[in-house]
């Protein structure tokens, strides 16, 4: 809706993918730590969570999150998020050993259709009585 809430949310979470270095076990670990969101009107962000739904946040619906966004116009916006990893690996289940810098991974783009709204004013609640002039 425009000029309201827009809440994202990206599904990373910690990997380990596994595998065999000179004949021991090897694995490296990705941790996610930050999130390059592109909203596709010209907004960008980034944030250290990936986002959540407004219930499990304890947010009304529309409210701020920290990866949500306002669309000031109506359209259809594509969307992205690319997520930055941090890496460990270990060899023969010993320790983490962290690697500097980061690795990216981009999601699949996302095509947001933005839309207004017009609001009235009723004389009750039409939940039940659509038929009431007032509730057309």
């Amino acid at each position: 809706m425009v000029n309201l809430n827009t809440n994202f949310i990206a599904g990373a979470s910690t990997h380990v993918v596994g595998g065999s270095l000179f004949g021991q076990s090897a694995e490296v670990r990705f941790t996610p730590h930050a999130y390059d969101w592109n909203y596709g009107d010209g907004g960008t962000q980034s944030t250290a969570v990936s986002g959540a739904r407004w219930d499990a946040l304890g947010l009304r619906e529309f409210s701020a999150t920290p990866t949500s966004h306002i669309y000031a116009s109506e359209g259809s916006f594509t969307t992205s998020v690319s997520v930055r990893y941090g890496v460990e690996y270990r060899v023969g289940g010993g320790a983490w050993i962290p690697v500097s810098g980061e690795v990216s991974s981009s999601a699949t783009t996302t095509v947001v259709i933005v839309e207004g709204a017009d609001t009235v004013l009723a004389a009750r609640d039409c939940t039940n009585s659509r038929s009431s002039q007032s509730c057309k």
